[in-house]
């Protein structure tokens, strides 16, 4: 963007040189040439000493010089001068122009020797210098009588002295006789600036822009200073943000005024098209362009305000927001000129939508879930509206069977950042640590709503009914005639026990407040999420009752040790009341917890978990991740069937120990699917289960999805 604007700071307001149309050319100066020859220079321009000037031959003729190939910047400098119009042909060339000099067949400026030993210069006087010294001249031409004529370290001197920005013209003469020259330089010092007038400028105050200037009033115009003055005027509207700001004329007048002239790009309107990619052999048509998204989805998460100044920092603000949404893959901008408009710009915002709606299904093995199929139907941009609707159903060869149908509007039209949501779901799964609760059914339906109280908080409440059934382990306990439920001990003695096969309502009501800033929620690179969470609610069935817990979860993303790997950070704790059934409980272990581990295997009314991953992107469908996971779970408070006493499974009753906390790592590959990503992970346990028993084996999980 800077380049662009830098090439364009003297040509794209015509206007400001209405008053030399027609004029004659009298001079064209070439500066800051170092090995593109000045004759080439002027050989490619179509204005020449004694035409008409006219602005479209100026802007024909910079369109020229760049299209040659050997420049990265080329201002064109009119200036009226002696009835007529100097122009001032400055270039920065390119860092590679000798060799594509050298392609062409151009001989460089240092490689052209053309020495005459037939003329001798006698000697070299400068006319027109009053400010700078005939000794100053002399060390900048580096040109001493005795020495052989050349022509192209004459036309060196001429460019060494236009380089140093003190002159607006610089005519050598030659005068030979006898074979003697006498060598003469014609100069024109650049007038004093009397006074500095800008104007255009809204957004920086004059004061701010006057003190940052090299050129002050009372000093002598240097171009090389103007050219510096030029990059900090720029400096401080891109410091803020404002990167479409131009300077349009930057010139002094006949009476000595440096007027700098500013247009800082203020958005008339916004426009939103879909970015189109046209392929070869299709024909265009009036939809191409038509996105399947709302306009209002798209226009409540622009943050470019039209009437104001366009702020390159709102932009990347948008595409945030935009790309949070999870339904695009890239937004680009276009910024058009208004003709008659040279303040205004029209944006036009190009986005890429992601294909949102999908059906799937698939087969995997883990040694958590078993040989596990999936059949699922989604859409994360449903009617076009963000609003994510689907269904899912899950079943594998170790008990488990999942169905879930869901719906999530994250910002109902025409409020002030209102969401709702809800879900209902079955499933069922086993326990085989339990010998009460092998077997756990549950049926249950959910709705919350929530309320953006700013962009990254949100307060919301939700509320859910579940049917719970649990089912004990077969041939375990015994049923008497009576009804009652029966276990033997270990001396062969039976005992009656309460609550077997317990069936139960439960109803609970969860508020929460949530913040989030990552970059994309289902994959994120950068950012920060937190969520506090209360839970109150009451169970039916065996020992009905209220109960309630309370948990806290963090995580953090941010660029890795290169471009494309992610660090990933996440802590939960949580606790329960006493009174928490226990297959309501905290459950620790397993592919979204804590790998390397049996999953839900450490359980409680208390936990902590604390998990950091590595991911590196190898391309759009491949990513590796290392992960190192530690946690626990205490006070999990059960019935022993063998006993009838209350036990705390497994050995966590008054466990608080850090040194108690279980720890695994592994490593792991996602990969990338319309559905979202697929997880393969494989964790080693770097302690046992239980103490006294040794580590198990390492263990493999698959799942939807990142860990988080």
């Amino acid at each position: 963007m800077k380049k662009i604007l830098i090439a364009l700071l003297f040509v794209i307001s015509l206007t400001s040189f209405s008053t030399m149309v027609n004029l004659p050319i009298k001079s064209i100066e070439v500066v800051n040439n170092q090995q593109v020859p000045a004759s080439l220079i002027k050989n490619t321009l179509k204005l020449k000493e004694g035409t008409k000037f006219s602005t479209e031959a100026l802007l024909a003729d910079f369109n020229a010089l760049k299209e040659t190939g050997y420049f990265e910047d080329v201002i064109l400098q009119p200036t009226s001068y002696n009835g007529g119009v100097r122009i001032v042909v400055d270039v920065v060339e390119k860092e590679n122009v000798v060799d594509l000099l050298k392609e062409k067949g151009v001989a460089i400026n240092t490689l052209r020797e053309d020495t005459d030993k037939s003329i001798v210069i006698s000697s070299v006087k400068f006319i027109g210098n009053k400010r700078v010294t005939t000794s100053e001249l002399l060390d900048i031409t580096q040109l001493k009588a005795g020495e052989y004529f050349s022509r192209s370290r004459v036309e060196d001197a001429q460019r060494r002295l236009l380089a140093t920005g003190k002159f607006s013209e610089v005519k050598p003469d030659a005068q030979v006789a006898n074979g003697k020259m006498a060598l003469s330089f014609e100069v024109v010092e650049n007038p004093i600036v009397k006074s500095i007038v800008i104007t255009g400028n809204h957004a920086i105050p004059t004061s701010t822009i006057m003190s940052a200037l090299t050129t002050k009033p009372g000093s002598v115009q240097n171009y090389n200073n103007l050219r510096e003055d030029r990059d900090k005027i720029l400096g401080l509207y891109q410091a803020q943000g404002y990167t479409l700001v131009n300077i349009t004329d930057m010139s002094t007048d006949e009476n000595g005024t440096l007027r700098i002239s500013i247009v800082e790009g203020i958005v008339r309107k916004i426009e939103v098209k879909k970015m189109v990619t046209k392929q070869k052999g299709n024909r265009r048509t009036p939809n191409d362009d038509v996105l399947k998204t709302k306009d209002y989805v798209i226009d409540r998460e622009i943050e470019i305000q039209p009437g104001k100044i366009f702020n390159v920092k709102e932009y990347d603000a948008t595409v945030d927001n935009l790309m949070r949404l999870g339904i695009f893959k890239n937004v680009k901008y276009e910024a058009r000129s208004i003709p008659g408009d040279p303040e205004g710009i029209d944006l036009i915002l190009l986005i890429d939508e992601d294909r949102t709606a999908e059906l799937q299904g698939g087969v995997a093995y883990g040694s958590e879930t078993g040989l596990m199929g999936t059949l699922s139907l989604k859409d994360s941009n449903w009617r076009g509206k963000n609003q994510e609707f689907g269904f899912t159903f899950e079943k594998s060869n170790k008990d488990y069977t999942g169905f879930a149908l869901d719906f999530y509007d994250p910002w109902i039209k025409d409020t002030d950042r209102v969401s709702w949501g809800w879900g209902a779901y079955k499933t069922s799964y086993g326990d085989e640590d339990s010998e009460l609760f092998h077997e756990i059914d549950t049926v249950g339906f959910r709705v919350n709503i929530g309320k953006g109280l700013w962009k990254d908080f949100r307060l919301s409440i939700g509320t859910k009914v579940e049917y719970i059934k649990e089912k004990h382990q077969d041939g375990r306990l015994r049923q008497a005639n009576n009804g009652k439920w029966y276990y033997k001990d270990s001396k062969n003695k039976w005992h009656e026990i309460e609550g077997v096969d317990d069936k139960y309502w439960l109803w609970s009501i969860y508020p929460y407040i949530s913040y989030d800033t990552r970059n994309n929620y289902l994959n994120p690179t950068s950012g920060l999420y937190g969520k506090f969470q209360i839970e109150v609610g009451h169970a039916g069935g065996y020992k009905a009752g209220n109960f309630g817990n309370v948990t806290l979860e963090l995580r953090a993303y941010h660029k890795g040790l290169f471009k494309k790997n992610t660090f990933a950070y996440k802590v939960v704790g949580g606790v329960a009341s006493n009174s928490t059934k226990e297959s309501q409980k905290f459950w620790v272990g397993g592919g979204n917890s804590l790998r390397g581990y049996d999953g839900g295997f450490f359980k409680g009314s208390q936990k902590l978990v604390a998990t950091i991953e590595n991911r590196t992107k190898i391309n759009d469908t491949l990513q590796l991740v290392a992960f190192f996971d530690i946690g626990n779970a205490w006070q999990n408070e059960s019935r022993d069937p063998r006993t009838g006493k209350k036990i705390y499974k497994p050995n966590r009753k008054d466990a608080h120990d850090f040194k108690d906390l279980k720890k695994g790592y592994g490593v792991g590959v996602r990969l990338n699917t319309p559905i979202g990503p697929l997880r393969f992970d494989y964790g080693w346990p770097m302690d046992p289960e239980k103490k006294g028993e040794k580590k198990d084996k390492g263990k493999f999980y698959f799942s939807f999805g990142q860990s988080f």
